[in-house]
């Protein structure tokens, strides 16, 4: 998997923004229009090593998050995780906060990893979500609070972050909630599952090979699968291991050959039938537009 993020520019908190230092951070909190200023290097195609809450409260303008294109306008949130390809397009006048923190800083929220406990950074779930006007007012409030506390910096000042960043994610998570009606409680095998795909793709891409490890069988697999997201447990792997394809693809000058052996394909005939099976295009042909 590293070889594989390696391949796309990837930064971390103390290098996504150019001039700023270089120690190792867990978070890191910007007013939006701040953030704008001298990100062309982020025009670029790439990944974040972090978790990514940003809140637009003016201006317009646009970003990619892997092949979708999101709008910016005032009072929508959008979530970015770990891995996820972005870019952006154009940024006019915004208005806002950009939230950053690691999985590890909140991991101890919920005792376990962030991505399998919060409805939240889901594989397929769109990364945007539009904030009723008269919550977003608590939201900034919020925002302003975490500024507080941070030019503060003193002994308590992590620990206030770290509550701070749990609060934010138990509104976000509702928030999602209503927007997502299909959201239950009932979906964290699910989840597992997801979890299981985001770290094993490139090696296992068998529904057998994730039920041993989830301690049911894959028909139960299959089927829960498909009652929670309509999609069968074949769909779900296959969805992520062409995601990966298109991202390299379209984001790297690999040969089709290494995008192959990247992946763990046996050979680069087998790849480029699976991916014309499953995008509906040759390798070459889903390149050649973005040349």
């Amino acid at each position: 998997m590293n070889d594989i993020k390696e391949e796309i520019p990837g930064y971390s908190i103390e290098t996504l923004k150019a001039g700023e230092n270089n120690s190792a951070q867990e978070f890191e909190l910007f007013r939006f229009e701040y953030f704008a200023r001298d990100i062309e290097h982020l025009k670029m195609p790439h990944r974040h090593y972090f978790y990514t809450f940003i809140l637009v409260t003016g201006g317009s303008g646009s970003h990619d998050i892997d092949f979708t294109t999101y709008t910016l306008q005032p009072n929508r949130l959008f979530l970015i995780a770990p891995g996820q390809v972005h870019a952006w397009n154009e940024l006019n006048h915004v208005k806002g906060f950009v939230l950053l923190f690691t999985d590890n800083f909140v991991a101890l929220s919920k005792g376990r990893k962030l991505l399998a406990n919060w409805p939240l950074f889901r594989a397929g779930q769109s990364c945007s979500v539009d904030i009723p006007v008269k919550e977003v007012v608590k939201w900034v409030e919020h925002f302003e609070a975490m500024e507080a506390e941070i030019k503060l910096a003193d002994d308590f000042t992590r620990d206030a972050i770290f509550y701070a960043i749990g609060n934010l994610l138990v509104r976000a998570s509702r928030q999602y909630e209503v927007a997502n009606t299909r959201y239950s409680q009932s979906q964290d095998l699910l989840f597992q599952f997801q979890e299981l795909i985001e770290a094993n793709f490139a090696t296992q891409k068998t529904p057998k090979e994730y039920a041993t490890q989830l301690h049911i069988t894959p028909n139960y697999l299959n089927s829960f699968c498909k009652k929670r997201s309509g999609k069968s447990a074949g769909e779900l792997i296959r969805q992520r291991i062409i995601l990966e394809a298109k991202r390299l693809l379209a984001h790297t000058q690999l040969p089709v050959a290494q995008v192959a052996y990247q992946l763990n394909f046996s050979d680069n005939s087998y790849f480029g039938r699976f991916f014309k099976k499953y995008a509906g295009i040759t390798p070459e042909e889903f390149r050649k537009p973005l040349r």
